[in-house]
């Protein structure tokens, strides 16, 4: 929220959520607390000068409000009245869920090889209480390291990079270390990747929201900054495609519409075709059809309430979304036909279609940039 915000003002608005807190539990302030929990990393970058104004500016206003008492988390523990918790909500920061640690194949077998080595490790501990303690605590160093959530962060298919095949052997060269530690034979499984690189190694998911200019150009640098994108080119590679015009397919949406845009080769490539037709398919429940005809380098087209589409230098198609769900939210899967007249000349992915979860208005879950 307040990473685009002038550090004065985002800091005097956020005391202001604070007093305004205060004046709702006025009856009850010696038993109220207030958590204030920052992210360790990853908010800040998105914060002028890494957010050194904003911190030393709240840091220096909650110290010296009369009406606001700082305190430890050991502190409150300690001084407030303890109460029961007849339920604890299990999630995260994201989505309220634990989907991108745990689900996906990859995640499930990270955390199932953790278990076994973790297992193994007790088990050698009893048979063996004799171990010397350094290469106990070395042998638990390496388990802890595992268990850091950033291993399973890069595993599945939500968060792709440069780095995963790097990641995976790492988080297995971990455990490995356990075993050779104790002096025990390595298990097979352990020498195998988790990183699967299938098709979904080539697609990245949305962001962000965005609202797109449908003019069948980059109207800007970030136009297109934050959203989704399945890479044809490296899924091209994998299966052996010899011959591709399309190199990429991005995705994105706002409160309204569904965007899509589709990268070539290049201009040329898009004017070389005499009767180019594009059809996008939106596998839902009820499945729906973007049907691009007599695609062109200027040509522009629109299904009023449906879709509305540009060719330029790439082509942008903008769907509503009250056209693909009732609701206006809700899953889809994306594919791509580019057709020379009735030829089908290329189809993407060829597989199962690109995944994309579109959230109930007001209820996306994406980090401030």
């Amino acid at each position: 929220v307040y990473s685009t915000w002038p550090a004065q003002r985002a800091v005097e608005d956020f005391l202001e959520h604070i007093k305004a807190l205060r004046r709702r539990y006025r009856d009850r302030l010696d038993s109220t607390v207030v958590p204030v929990i920052l992210d360790g990393e990853n908010a800040w970058e998105y914060f002028h000068d890494d957010g050194r104004e904003f911190l030393q500016r709240l840091y220096a206003r909650l110290a010296e409000d009369p009406e606001i008492e700082t305190v430890s988390f050991s502190q409150a523990a300690t001084e407030m009245p303890a109460r029961s918790l007849p339920r604890l909500f299990a999630g995260s920061w994201i989505n309220h869920n634990f989907r991108i640690w745990i689900g996906h194949p990859e995640d499930n077998a990270a955390w199932d090889l953790l278990s076994r080595v973790r297992n193994d490790l007790t088990a050698f501990e009893k048979k063996h209480p004799e171990i010397p303690p350094e290469v106990r605590s070395q042998a638990w160093r390496q388990i802890y390291i595992a268990e850091g959530s950033d291993w399973c962060w890069w595993y599945g298919d939500e968060h792709r990079g440069a780095y995963n095949a790097e990641f995976d052997r790492i988080f297995r060269r971990h455990l490995m270390a356990v075993y050779e530690l104790l002096g025990m034979d390595v298990p097979a499984e352990l020498s195998r990747p988790i990183h699967g690189g299938g098709a979904e190694s080539f697609t990245l998911q949305p962001v962000d929201l965005l609202t797109v200019q449908i003019d069948g150009r980059v109207t800007h640098f970030y136009e297109w900054s934050g959203a989704g994108f399945f890479d044809c080119v490296k899924a091209g590679g994998a299966m052996h495609r010899v011959d591709h015009r399309l190199t990429g397919i991005h995705f994105a949406y706002d409160h309204n519409r569904l965007y899509i845009r589709l990268d070539f080769v290049s201009r040329h490539s898009i004017e070389l075709l005499q009767a180019m037709r594009i059809v996008i398919g939106l596998t839902t429940e009820t499945p729906r059809l973007v049907e691009l005809a007599n695609v062109a380098v200027g040509a522009q087209g629109e299904e009023p309430g449906k879709y509305a589409w540009a060719v330029g230098d790439i082509v942008e198609v903008a769907v509503e979304r009250r056209y693909i769900w009732p609701a206006e939210y809700g899953s889809v899967g994306l594919h791509v036909e580019l057709y020379d007249g009735d030829s089908l000349l290329e189809s993407w992915p060829e597989g199962d279609p690109i995944p994309l979860e579109v959230p109930e208005r007001n209820k996306e879950m994406f980090w401030p940039m």
